[in-house]
C-alpha cells in the first residue's frame, strides 16, 4: 500500500457467488481507475465473484456483513423507523468498528440501498461519496429518501440523468455524473472462427438468426416474459430464427411461467435456456441482435452497452439510462415504450429485412459505444470529478488525515476485540488439568464398581450399591448387641 496515498474504502450491497452484477462490474471498474489517486479497500458481505475479481486486480478485500434498506430504493411511511433500526442492528457496530479502525480518509457506498456504510462513516466524521446507480421510484415518501441522502453524503455520482433528476435542486451535496463504462478492451466484435465456434455450441447453424437475452438474475423487473411474448409473435414468419436466454432465475414461480409459456407454444425447439456462461463477450459473438426489454427505470444499461460494445445492434425498451444509452448512441429509432412486446418484435423484423442495415449498424454502435463510454471517456470523467476534489476538498487527496479511531462505549453497543496476546495462559491449563482430572476420576470409579460383588433375584443379575451395603452391615452389627 503507497502511504503517500489517502485511503478510500469503499461498500459494496451484494458479492454475488455464482454470477457478477452490473453494478458490481461497475464497482470494480471505478476500484481500478481510482486506483491512481487513492489506497482502495473493497468491504464486501461475503466471498464472491466480485471478491475473486477484485483481489486478482490487486484491490484490497476486507469481509464484513450489514443489512441493506431497501426502503431507499421504494420509499414508503415506515422508511424513518427502518433507518433508525439500522443503527441498532448487531452488523452496525462492526461496521463503525471497522472504519474506525481502518481510518480511510473517505467512505464510498455503492448503490441508493447501501445506507449503512453510510450511517457509521458519519458517526466517525469521515466524509461520504454515495454513488447512485439506480432510478429511486417516487411517490409522496421520497422526500424521505431525499432527507437521509442530504444528511449522511459529501457528495453524490451519478450513472446517469435518471439517476440523478430525483435530487437536482432538493438537496444540497454536490453531484458528479460519472456514466459507466465496461473492460472495452475484452469486449469487441469478433471473426468468424469465434463465431461459428460459439455457435455450434449452442447448436446454431450459418442459417439461423440469432436473438439474445441475458440478465444475471431474471426476475419481473428483467422483461424476460416479454421478450418470449416478442419472440413467438416472430416465430410464424421467421423460421430461421432461434431465441437464446441466458441467465438465473432470481423469481422461480416467474421463470417457470415464461418456461410453461414457452413448452406450451409449440415452438420450444426454437428457444435455448443457459443458466450462466463464464465468457459473455463470446456468447455475444454468436448473436445477430440483442434485446433488452427491462420493465423498471434503469440507471444505466450495462448489457446494452456490452452488446454494442461487441458490434451488436440493440432492440430495447426506452427505460431510464437505458433511454439514454439508445438515444446519445444513435439508436433511439431501435427503442420501443416499456411493455411493447410487439414493438419490439417490429422492430427485430424491420432488422431481419435488410442484412445491410443489420452489419452496418452493429458496426456503427461498437464505434459510438467506443467513444462515448468506452475506459478513456470514463477515466477522463473521472478526473474531472477528482479536479473538483481538490478544488473544493483538498484535504480529501492528502494521505494521513486520519489516526486509527477507538470506538467506545454506549455509541457502539458491541464488545472491543479480544487481544488474543492478553488471554491467560493459566485458565487454559488449569481447564485441561480438570478436564484430565475428572476422566481419571471416573475410571477410577469404573474400576470399584466393577470389582464389587453380584447377586442374583429371579434370574437378574445387578450390582449393589455402596449405601445399600453400609446399611447391611450396620443392621448385622445391631443384631449381635
Amino acid at each position: 500500500m503507497d502511504m503517500t496515498k489517502p485511503k478510500l474504502m469503499l461498500f459494496s450491497h451484494v458479492s454475488n457467488t455464482k454470477s457478477i452484477t452490473g453494478a458490481e462490474k461497475l464497482l470494480l471498474l471505478f476500484c481500478r481507475c481510482m486506483a491512481s489517486y487513492f489506497n482502495c479497500i473493497l468491504v464486501a458481505p461475503g466471498e464472491g465473484k466480485l471478491t475473486d475479481h477484485a483481489r486478482k486486480q490487486g484491490t484490497v478485500v476486507m469481509i464484513q456483513t450489514f443489512p441493506l434498506l431497501y426502503g431507499m430504493y421504494t420509499p414508503d411511511s415506515r422508511l424513518p423507523l427502518n433507518a433508525d433500526e439500522l443503527r441498532s442492528h448487531p452488523d452496525y457496530a462492526s461496521v463503525v468498528r471497522l472504519i474506525g479502525e481502518t481510518a480511510p480518509d473517505l467512505v464510498l457506498t455503492n448503490t441508493i440501498v447501501n445506507a449503512l456504510p453510510a450511517f457509521a462513516a458519519k458517526q466517525l466524521g469521515i466524509p461520504v461519496i454515495w454513488k447512485v446507480t439506480e432510478v429511486i421510484q417516487e411517490n409522496e415518501f421520497t422526500s424521505e429518501v431525499l432527507t437521509i441522502v442530504d444528511n449522511y453524503s459529501d457528495w453524490i455520482i451519478a450513472i446517469s440523468e435518471s439517476a440523478a433528476r430525483v435530487f437536482y435542486g432538493r438537496i444540497s451535496s454536490p453531484i458528479s455524473l460519472l456514466p459507466p463504462s465496461t473492460d472495452s478492451e475484452r469486449l469487441h466484435s469478433f471473426g468468424n472462427l469465434v463465431r461459428q465456434s460459439e455457435r455450434k455450441g449452442i447448436g446454431l447453424k450459418e442459417e439461423h438468426k440469432c436473438i439474445g437475452y441475458i440478465s444475471a438474475f431474471i426476475h419481473p423487473e428483467k422483461g424476460l416474459r416479454e421478450f418470449i411474448r416478442m419472440a413467438l409473435s416472430l416465430c410464424p414468419g421467421h423460421p430461421d430464427c432461434r431465441f437464446v436466454i441466458i441467465g438465473r432465475a432470481a423469481d422461480h414461480r416467474y421463470y417457470d411461467a415464461c418456461l410453461a409459456d414457452v413448452r406450451f407454444s409449440g415452438y420450444r425447439s426454437r428457444f435455448q435456456f443457459i443458466p450462466f456462461v463464464e465468457s459473455v463477450q463470446s456468447v455475444y459473438s454468436a448473436m445477430d441482435i440483442l434485446v433488452v426489454p427491462s420493465m423498471v427505470s434503469e440507471g444505466f444499461g450495462m448489457t446494452a452497452l456490452e452488446g454494442m460494445l461487441c458490434g451488436k445492434p440493440v432492440v430495447a425498451f426506452a427505460s431510464g439510462g437505458l433511454g439514454e444509452l439508445m438515444e446519445s448512441t444513435g439508436n433511439g429509432h431501435l427503442a420501443v415504450p416499456v411493455g411493447d412486446a410487439q414493438g419490439l418484435a417490429d422492430k427485430v423484423a424491420m432488422l431481419l429485412s435488410d442484412p445491410d442495415a443489420l452489419k452496418n449498424i452493429g458496426i456503427h454502435n461498437e464505434a459510438a459505444a467506443r467513444a462515448l463510454y468506452g475506459i478513456e471517456a470514463y477515466q477522463w470523467r473521472l478526473d474531472q470529478i477528482i479536479s473538483q476534489w481538490r478544488e473544493y476538498h483538498p484535504h480529501w487527496l492528502t494521505a494521513g488525515n486520519r489516526a486509527p479511531l477507538l470506538v467506545e462505549g454506549p455509541q457502539v453497543q458491541a464488545e472491543p476485540p479480544v487481544d488474543k496476546a492478553q488471554a491467560p495462559r493459566k485458565v487454559r491449563r488449569s481447564s485441561r488439568r480438570r478436564f484430565y482430572y475428572i476422566r481419571i476420576t471416573r475410571k477410577r470409579k469404573l474400576k470399584k464398581l466393577a470389582k464389587r460383588p453380584r447377586r442374583s433375584a429371579r434370574g437378574k443379575t445387578f450390582r449393589r450399591s455402596r449405601s445399600k451395603k453400609r446399611k447391611s452391615v450396620g443392621r448385622r452389627r445391631a443384631a449381635k448387641r
